[in-house]
């Protein structure tokens, strides 16, 4: 049942969707019941978009960044930005390095999957041409329709993957054409190496400077506002007003300190009782007599 549920997933046009889960359910129709559940649109490469050329079916993205990063999860939040920080940059070199090795114009896996594809034209291909756009290759039973105009085939795999497919291998052939010609852009070196150009700048050992440095005169450029400077303001005495010193420092004797701090106090109490006290309004003679006391 894991092999059929593999290979339903794997189905890349709908009938032989179907097919597979027939398999499956030859075997167990609770498990394709309970596969169904599931919309086929989110698993299975039959239903899938065509413009990401990627044909994986999978997604084990979570699980494959959590263990690149296993050594620095038990650390601070701070140090682990910091580990993954350095790991993408020696990554992003790395795999710079590594596709300037390509001995192909292609990557690696892309080769890889073309050779699979092309054993299979040659082997398992035949193909029928109706002299116009149209060609009719057969793989066993299954008959699909290559249209080389478009970049299309009934089986799908090439506009999923953007690799010729076996059947559109075997049309370009009998045209005489180079099937590697049209692998898509996507797995060239140019590609490749455009992803990985962007590098990660280099951070600046040590914390981060707090004050900043003054330019010459801001003082004085800034009169009025509150962080103007001090400097050049005489300091005035609050206990007897003169110039040139504080109240701690103030030579007046305490029965002097006294009067003149009773003096100032009396001074500031007259002020509130002005402040608060309203004037009286002034009525106007309307015409009416006042009222006489009984």
């Amino acid at each position: 049942m894991k092999k059929f549920l593999w290979w339903t997933a794997w189905s890349s046009f709908e009938e032989e969707f179907k097919d597979q889960l027939k398999q499956l359910g030859s075997l167990c129709v609770d498990a394709a019941k309970d596969l169904l559940r599931y919309p086929p649109q989110n698993w299975c490469r039959a239903y899938f978009d065509t413009v990401c050329k990627n044909q994986m079916v999978d997604n084990n993205f979570t699980e494959s960044f959590n263990s690149w990063i296993l050594k620095a999860r038990g650390k601070l939040i701070l140090k682990i930005i910091e580990n993954i920080r350095i790991k993408i940059m020696n990554r992003l070199r790395e795999k710079e390095e590594e596709v300037r090795t390509w001995t192909t114009e292609f990557s690696p896996y892309c080769m890889k999957l073309f050779t699979a594809y092309l054993k299979i034209a040659n082997n398992s291909c035949t193909v029928n041409f109706n002299g116009d756009i149209g060609y009719e290759v057969f793989e066993g039973d299954d008959k699909h329709s290559v249209n080389l105009v478009m970049k299309k085939c009934t089986c799908r795999t090439w506009q999923l993957t953007g690799i010729p497919c076996p059947h559109a291998i075997k049309a370009m052939e009998y045209k005489k054409l180079d099937p590697i010609t049209e692998i898509n852009w996507r797995y060239s070196k140019e590609a490749y190496l455009m992803i990985y150009k962007a590098k990660q700048m280099h951070v600046r050992v040590g914390k981060p400077k707090v004050q900043r440095n003054r330019e010459k005169d801001e003082a004085c450029k800034r009169q009025g506002e509150w962080a103007q400077s001090r400097k050049g303001t005489r300091m005035t005495c609050s206990n007897c007003g003169s110039l040139d010193h504080n109240s701690r420092t103030c030579k007046v004797d305490d029965s002097e300190k006294g009067k003149k701090q009773t003096k100032r106090k009396k001074a500031n109490i007259e002020e509130v009782i002005e402040s608060e006290v309203e004037e009286p309004e002034v009525v106007k003679d309307v015409g009416c007599s006042a009222p006489q006391p009984t």
